[in-house]
């Protein structure tokens, strides 16, 4: 039995031909979707029959600084065409794939320094030509956030399943850290917003709320206001706190929220990528860092 998969990439009209680009691989056995070989094992397939590389270019300017360590942006595009892999071999069907527009990136960088700026993330992309990330004979899920807390998290205590390349690690390198302040009745209201049958008042409210987990890097699992219990995303969320692995603070009328850490936590921090990057670290060592027991290898897909 055959199949055809498709991914669609939207990325705008005027960068890489189409607006909508569709790649299509034929030949691919459903018992075997999903099963990567490497180059030197299978012949198949050429890579740029699989992802245009081009591609890449806007997405990974959308998704990392050109500031960065030319190796975090290697990462970066190691990350990209893992996950542009699951979705070719039909493993991972959710969420699109935007990236910039020559023209949006001309227009957020200025005509001047468009090219070499350009240049600094297609140098990343030529030196990881065709490598994607696997565990198990299969690309990864590469999640990656901005910046942990200090130590990445398992995916288990997120999602609540286990994903064995997805395990916290130490990332001491990582030093984000912001303040949130917000009044008492400002957040009574909100909750009330959402949880109208919230008992709870401003009136020492600070009493009236409990952080009842937090996991091992820091992360909030459960928190209690009055009768509601909520998770740490979900507070995190209402409030638009940058992520859950947070203290709180009274001051007179308000509550601050001591937060560290941008995004989920899990996976990849690119920040904790850039600052072991500017320590001499490689990309291929960075991933392997962050992720699990996992190999790094030209992708091919096996007919």
């Amino acid at each position: 039995m055959k199949k055809f998969i498709q991914m669609m990439i939207c990325v705008g009209s005027s960068m890489f031909l189409l607006p909508i680009f569709i790649v299509y691989i034929s030949g691919v056995e459903v018992g075997h979707v999903g099963e990567i070989n490497s180059a030197s094992q299978t012949q198949v397939k050429k890579e740029e029959d699989i992802i245009d590389e081009e591609i890449l270019v806007g997405i990974l300017a959308k998704e990392i600084p050109y500031t960065y360590e030319l190796e975090a942006i290697k990462t970066q595009a190691v990350l990209i065409r893992s996950y542009m892999a699951r979705r070719i071999l039909g493993i991972q069907n959710k969420g699109a794939i935007v990236g910039y527009t020559v023209d949006e990136m001309k227009q957020v960088w200025g005509e001047e320094r468009y090219q070499s700026i350009y240049n600094v993330y297609k140098e990343a992309i030529e030196a990881t030509r065709g490598e994607i990330i696997l565990y198990d004979n299969q690309p990864i899920e590469a999640l990656y956030h901005e910046a942990s807390s200090g130590r990445t998290r398992d995916a288990k205590s997120v999602y609540k399943i286990e994903i064995p390349y997805l395990k916290g690690v130490e990332s001491p390198v990582d030093k984000i850290s912001k303040q949130a302040k917000y009044t008492k009745e400002e957040i009574v209201r909100l909750m009330k917003e959402k949880y109208p049958n919230l008992i709870a008042s401003a009136d020492a409210l600070e009493k009236q709320i409990q952080i009842v987990s937090k996991d091992e890097a820091g992360y909030v699992g459960v928190i209690q206001i009055g009768n509601i219990t909520l998770t740490g995303e979900e507070i995190k969320n209402m409030l638009e706190l940058p992520s859950c692995a947070f203290k709180i603070y009274n001051s007179e009328e308000s509550l601050i929220f001591d937060v560290k850490g941008v995004g989920t936590g899990v996976g990849l921090s690119q920040n904790g990528a850039n600052e072991l990057a500017k320590q001499g670290m490689g990309y291929e060592d960075i991933i392997k860092y962050y992720y699990t027991d996992v190999t790094i290898e030209k992708y091919e897909v096996q007919k």
